[in-house]
């Protein structure tokens, strides 16, 4: 057992890394609280969770399901700050599940906002940030 829990590398890189994964993640699961509640039609005293149209803009510009990616980027650090055995395969058993998720997610959303959806989803990626933005700027120079 004691294999399986020792910390196998030392390489203070990996740390620093994590801790920039580490600040995207944050950015990328909070900043949808706000983008709901300002700009999703969500009545006052209501939760975030109560959208009534669809948020395009801001994060949402570049990827589909961004507090999904943080949880993503969230586990990825915890492997970089610490990679032991388990770590990596918890992160990489939240990874495929997260990912598993958002297929589901977007079945739900095109059940509820229907066409509009459809063409979102054609617009921005559902979990790439890199191919996002590219996508995000290519739209904003037509």
């Amino acid at each position: 057992m004691m294999f399986l829990l020792e910390k196998r590398l030392n390489l203070p890189i990996l740390e620093y890394i994590g801790w920039v994964i580490w600040g995207f993640s944050i950015f990328f699961a909070f900043i949808p609280f706000f983008s709901f509640k300002r700009r999703g039609g969500v009545k006052k005293g209501k939760s975030y969770l109560h959208t009534t149209k669809i948020v395009t803009d801001g994060v949402y510009a570049i990827v589909r399901h961004p507090q999904y990616l943080g949880g993503m980027l969230f586990s990825i650090s915890i492997a970089l700050w610490n990679p032991e055995w388990l770590n990596i395969i918890f992160t990489s058993i939240i990874i495929l599940l997260s990912y598993q998720w958002t297929y589901s997610e977007d079945k739900k959303l095109v059940a509820k906002f229907g066409k509009v959806y459809d063409i979102y989803k054609k617009k921005v990626p559902r979990l790439n940030p890199l191919l996002g933005l590219i996508k995000h700027f290519n739209r904003r120079n037509d």
